[in-house]
């Protein structure tokens, strides 16, 4: 067995992919081409190969997060949803071939990997692929589109459905973008993370990811207008029967129209009217943990789902030490 990296044209890639249900956006070679060709991350897609066949898959990226810090503070390697493989010995034991050559490439760029789970990973009889990461307690909710439009309107409580009612009655307007607005969307997202202090991807990516995914209907862009002005707006990636609620934002000022309810809303019938199977409401909270967003996701009735995280730190003492510093620039709001 070996391993390889293959090309973004790499048919044999595509349809590993798309052979597995449960594989993402993230897994695709689209999104991890917008992720290569955009500044501050470079990708890793590292395939398990037996008798010209793929066995296993993983799809690190290296995100360098702009800080006044060193890079070997903030670097970290993600992997945006769990490994894809065969469900056999073959593919156990590539996925072991897999982990130690991410390792290995961490060990000279990374502060830690970290492996965000689009499912539940690993199954028992290959947990020791995650010997030595930290499991984090990471929820999620996921809602299952088959149900319908109507069925899932019939699930919210009375006052969110109260809620979307008075919307219709406001006058906003929920329509995809023209081309020529994603620069308008970006600022709207760079805004809401200004005013949070938390360090922002660099904005490349959602340029790269539009040009690249747009032209698949990978993506959709999807803002909510009053008056002619942006008020909102909201990512969905859109791949393989699942959507992947990306990034949204509003411009707070308008918090009491409740735009981002209209938005996740209207990207859930979208997702039931075009015969997709799962809305991915792209993470919530730790358990046990208090997060806005996620209380926020909880009242559109997704399942609530522990999936978890796991992280392998490379050095101990400068991850703690990174870590403060990232704690005292989020603290001073």
């Amino acid at each position: 067995m070996r391993i390889e990296q293959l090309s973004f044209e790499s048919i044999d890639w595509t349809n590993f992919i798309l052979n597995d249900a449960k594989s993402n956006i993230f897994s695709s070679p689209e999104m991890n081409q917008a992720f290569n060709i955009s500044n501050g991350s470079e990708v890793f897609p590292l395939f398990a190969i037996e008798k010209e066949e793929i066995v296993a898959a993983v799809f690190p990226v290296l995100v360098k997060i702009k800080t006044p810090f060193p890079n070997r503070f903030t670097n970290r390697m993600i992997l945006y949803s769990s490994p894809v493989y065969l469900r056999n010995q073959l593919g156990i034991l590539g996925l072991q071939m897999l982990f130690n050559e991410i390792k290995r490439i961490a060990k000279r760029k990374a502060l830690f990997v970290e492996i965000r789970n689009s499912e539940s990973f690993p199954v028992e009889d290959c947990l020791d692929l995650v010997k030595g990461f930290k499991y984090v307690p990471y929820q999620n909710y996921i809602l299952d589109l088959k149900k319908g439009e109507d069925n899932i309107w019939k699930s919210f409580g009375p006052r969110t459905r109260n809620g979307l009612r008075q919307i219709e009655k406001r006058e906003l307007i929920a329509r995809e973008i023209y081309d020529n607005e994603l620069n308008s969307v970006v600022s709207l997202l760079e805004s809401l993370y200004l005013r949070k202090n938390i360090p922002f991807i660099d904005k490349s990516i959602f340029f790269n990811a539009y040009s690249i995914l747009k032209p698949k209907n990978y993506i959709r862009v999807l803002v909510i207008e009053l008056n002619s002005q942006i008020i909102a707006a909201r990512i969905t990636l859109n791949y393989n029967r699942t959507i992947f609620d990306w990034y949204a934002a509003s411009d707070f000022r308008y918090n009491s129209y409740l735009p981002n309810d209209v938005s996740e809303w209207n990207s859930i019938k979208w997702g039931c009217s075009n015969n997709y199977e799962i809305y991915d409401f792209g993470g919530g909270a730790i358990k046990g943990q208090e997060y806005g967003p996620a209380k926020f996701k909880e009242k559109f009735k997704g399942e609530l789902v522990e999936y978890g995280r796991y992280r392998y730190v490379i050095n101990k003492p400068v991850f703690l030490i990174g870590s403060k510093l990232y704690d005292f620039r989020v603290s001073k709001k």
